[in-house]
């Protein structure tokens, strides 16, 4: 379990202790700086720990935006600092440093800003301490009683699920995902996490449910045929919960992130297969058109892939190119139609599944062959121009990353 420790008693009336407790912390009081330190190097190493200023006032989610979030060895928001395993001996060094700037038997008052010190400590250390994006949430360390109320009526002015649920919709996405699936695929995902389920199991669940629509598409019949358009679509949705409830739950992991990739291209490519048998069964042979689309877009994410390995210590970029695509962004219809040209997942699943229930498996391969070569060629030609310009220090990363994607 993880171990929350306040740097001083509660303040009566708060919730904090409460909410560290439903975040799964065990709770710890200290009596000032150098009771925190002993109370750290008591919690086993390989545990996560956290320092909670008593008076912090905030939103559940932003604590667990800042104590909860496995991706980084520490991180911080006001009033409320954290350290994993790796980030362990940092803290306490800092912890110490902090304490023996507080006169001795200046007691559990001392613990009043020692969060803050601390954070400030390991800034000065060179420590990276990630601070999370909070938006309209709050989190604050009031310094009196009339501070506190309006923090307290500050907190109770937004809404904290709310902000969560939209929070786990990503910020940039397709517009087929953004306005067709995201409104309720995020409900499924709140769903899923309250049952205790995980990314990996509904990432797996879409697998399964994009193989039963390959089945479906083998049969050959136009009953298999829509059967098969309304799995894949339902399999999206999944593929989508996926992300959103590792995002609302901030269960991330390297497991889940290399799933969620190669899962994508299995289901995929699985429905390409049963396209190309139901075709077989009412004698068409379009598994040369079925293998050209699995080339294609495996080479598209290959490139997608190393491109922005590449390019990930660019500093700079003054072409022509990149100006007109900041124009272009400035303007709203053209943002979803650049988004919807590159043919990303949501909309190549989309015309694959309506294209599925209506026509044949070949009209479905040329217009899948069609529409991703134009993507291609549209992504390409930007990519070149804008390297022609832009400026990077270039290192191994893209090649040791590509063989790792190997």
């Amino acid at each position: 379990m993880s171990t929350a420790i306040l740097t001083g008693p509660p303040v009566p009336g708060s919730s904090l202790e409460g909410d560290l407790r439903s975040l799964g912390f065990d709770v710890r009081v200290a009596n000032g700086p150098e009771h925190t330190a002993a109370l750290i190097e008591a919690v086993p190493g390989t545990e996560r720990v956290a320092v909670v200023d008593p008076r912090f006032v905030g939103h559940v989610h932003a604590l667990r935006l800042a104590l909860t979030d496995p991706r980084f060895p520490t991180a911080a928001v006001t009033g409320a600092l954290t350290a994993q395993p790796a980030g362990r001996a940092a803290l306490t060094g800092a912890v110490r440093a902090v304490s023996a700037t507080v006169p001795a038997g200046a007691g559990a008052v001392a613990g009043d800003g020692v969060v803050d010190g601390v954070t400030a400590e390991l800034r000065a250390q060179g420590v990276s301490v990630h601070h999370p994006e909070l938006g309209s949430l709050v989190a604050a360390v009031p310094s009196d009683a009339e501070e506190r109320h309006r923090t307290r009526a500050a907190v109770e002015a937004v809404d904290d699920e709310a902000v969560r649920l939209r929070s786990a919709v990503k910020a940039r996405d397709g517009f087929f995902t953004t306005f067709c699936i995201s409104p309720y695929s995020r409900y499924i995902a709140r769903w899923c996490a309250r049952r205790g389920l995980t990314p990996n199991h509904v990432t797996t669940a879409s697998l399964f449910t994009a193989l039963v629509a390959a089945g479906c598409a083998a049969t050959g019949t136009r009953a298999g045929y829509v059967a098969a358009g309304l799995l894949l679509l339902f399999s999206f949705v999944l593929d989508c919960t996926d992300g959103q409830l590792a995002r609302y739950s901030l269960q991330y992991s390297t497991l889940g992130a290399w799933l969620d990739a190669t899962f994508d291209r299995a289901k995929e490519y699985a429905y390409y297969a049963g396209l190309a048998l139901g075709a077989a069964r009412g004698g068409e042979d379009v598994w040369a058109l079925a293998l050209g689309a699995m080339v294609l877009q495996t080479c598209r994410h290959v490139v997608d892939f190393s491109f922005n390995e590449a390019n990930h210590d660019a500093t700079a970029n003054t072409s022509p190119t990149a100006a007109l695509s900041s124009k272009l962004d400035s303007v709203g219809w053209t943002v979803w139609l650049r988004r919807m040209i590159v043919l990303p997942i949501g909309e190549r699943w989309a015309m694959i599944a309506v294209l599925t229930a209506v026509t044949t498996p070949r009209i479905v391969f040329y217009a899948l062959l069609v529409g991703c070569s134009l993507a291609a060629c549209y992504t390409t030609a930007g990519r070149v121009l804008r390297s022609l310009t832009r400026k990077a220090h270039r290192t191994d990363r893209a090649a040791q990353a590509l063989a790792d994607l190997a």
